[in-house]
């Protein structure tokens, strides 16, 4: 038989539990207290923060340009200087305006020697300016321009000018002389022939006539001298011996002797880079005057033809050539411009993978280049990487039977100039679905230079096509593309474009308007 609770026990049961609900329920309001207790804290704590965030934020914080680091905002004005032309109004103007700006970017002007090499002596130039600029270079070299000078009545100042800088001659790094005539050019090299210029590394003189070799373009006076150009105006027919010179470029009068010029330039076995424009006359014969150490030609001659044949240049990496001013009816007699220049030189300049021809004329008689011409090019140079050409040698370079472009096995850039504006060059897609077929690495075009015309159907459409007929052929780059579209009004008193993507505003009496953009790179490619 099973036992029957007695009252008692259920009594105790009930007080027992009772006791423990309500030692629950103390615990219990004792964690809500301690709860409400913290949640308190941590409002008054946000609270706090809030009211921090709130001051600080209601302070003027500095402009990130006022942040930047001493060193990196001299940085800025430095390149914003060298960046404003011309030279002499960026020192002498731009440089004020912004020490104007604010004390921090004076004190950065002034305390930066770099800021303060460049001197223009120019009449717009006075002798306080040139003195600040001497003191605050400090030990920097110093980069000097001589230009300007015209009037007589200028030849106190200039001569004070010149004075302040001839006592620093040991720091000049740089001398450009030009825009000087008459006696202004004795003054300057009186002045300085007999000078030492220990740190000279380069001179160009330019529109300056000066007829004899300055001493002071010696190794004896400008021991450390290697870029010089003697542009329009000389008539320096024998270049110096100048032992580090690896650079020259020089100007030939109708009078000056090439020979005489070319001669002068074997003892300079460390040239690596010459140019040559202008005339000349008299040139030395084939193959007779040799420059190891040349790796880069650029020829802008009325004739490149003696120049290019008394030549020899074994390690020339880039050629660059100008079409020249010849007698029209002779070339057309005989063959075409490029192929009277390059003509009988086969394989004379193998080791050239970068070659520039251009156009230095705008004569519209001047007939368009022909399979001659192409053939004399490639065969002349067939090595051949970079090939930056004028657009009339397209349909002779691809010509469908017989392609001289062929000739360039390692042809991987083409760049063509002077393009005209709705023209597409079909011959040249044909060369590279052909060039395709024998899986040569990717191959870049570029476009530039555009001839515009007064078409007004030239405009986007044209784009468009060039780029699908190239697409997934090559990789296309398309440099200041001239662009046309059409803007009309809406009733929103903007100007929308065809696509209605941009707006700009203008007066409501503007109905229709054309603009022109340009595209600095296009790319279009699949690869």
């Amino acid at each position: 038989m099973s036992r029957v609770p007695n009252s008692s026990d259920a009594a105790a049961n009930v007080s027992g539990e009772l006791a423990a609900a309500r030692a629950e329920l103390t615990r219990l309001q004792n964690r809500e207290r301690e709860l409400i207790e913290e949640i308190r804290s941590v409002r008054t704590a946000a609270n706090a923060e809030m009211d921090r965030i709130n001051n600080l934020l209601k302070r003027k914080l500095p402009g990130p340009i006022t942040r930047l680091p001493p060193s990196v905002l001299s940085d800025i004005i430095y390149r914003t200087i060298c960046n404003t032309h011309p030279e002499s109004d960026a020192h002498r103007c731009t440089k004020r305006e912004l020490a104007s700006v604010s004390r921090r970017w004076r004190h950065a002007i002034l305390n930066c020697p770099q800021l303060w090499t460049t001197i223009v002596i120019e009449p717009a130039w006075s002798s306080p300016l040139v003195m600040a600029h001497v003191k605050r270079s400090g030990a920097c070299p110093l980069d000097i321009t001589i230009t300007k000078w015209s009037s007589v009545n200028h030849t106190p100042q200039f001569q004070e000018l010149l004075g302040l800088l001839v006592t620093c001659g040991y720091r000049w790094r740089s001398l450009d002389i030009r825009k000087d005539s008459g006696p202004f050019t004795t003054l300057i090299l009186e002045s300085i022939q007999y000078m030492m210029f220990p740190a000279m590394k380069r001179v160009e003189i330019s529109e300056t006539q000066i007829s004899d070799c300055p001493l002071f373009l010696t190794s004896r006076y400008a021991p450390a001298l290697e870029y010089m150009t003697l542009s329009k105006g000389n008539s320096i027919n024998q270049i110096p011996n100048i032992t580090g010179l690896r650079s020259l470029g020089v100007y030939l009068a109708d009078d000056m002797s090439g020979s005489l010029l070319l001669s002068s330039l074997l003892p300079l076995q460390q040239l690596s880079e010459l140019v040559l424009s202008g005339t000349g006359t008299e040139w030395p014969e084939a193959d007779s005057i040799c420059l190891p150490a040349l790796t880069s030609l650029t020829l802008i001659l009325s004739n490149p033809r003696p120049a290019l044949a008394a030549l020899t240049t074994p390690n020339l990496i880039y050629l660059g050539c100008s079409r020249g001013v010849l007698n029209t009816r002779f070339v057309r007699a005989r063959s075409g411009y490029w192929a009277h220049i390059f003509q009988d030189f086969p394989n004379k300049f193998a080791t050239v993978w970068r070659l520039r021809l251009f156009d230095t004329t705008s004569d519209s008689s001047v007939p368009l280049a022909d399979a001659a011409d192409a053939q004399a090019v490639c065969t002349a140079c067939p090595g051949v990487r970079q090939a930056e050409l004028p657009a009339d040698v397209i349909s002779s370079l691809f010509a469908k039977d017989d392609t001289p472009a062929d000739h360039w096995k390692d042809l991987k850039e083409l760049t063509i100039k002077g393009l005209t504006v709705g023209k597409i060059p079909r011959i040249l897609t044909r060369w590279l679905i052909k060039r395709e077929s024998s899986r040569k690495s990717p191959f870049k075009v570029t476009f530039c230079e555009f001839k515009r015309t007064g078409n007004a159907g030239a405009s986007g459409c044209w784009l468009a096509s060039l780029d699908k007929l190239l697409y997934g052929h090559c990789v296309l780059e398309l440099r200041d593309v001239p662009l046309k579209a059409t803007l009309n009004m809406d009733s929103s008193r903007s100007l929308v474009d065809t696509r209605g993507t941009s707006k700009v505003y203008d007066s409501l009496d503007m109905t229709k308007t054309r603009y022109m953009w340009c595209c600095d790179c296009y790319n279009s490619a699949k690869i």
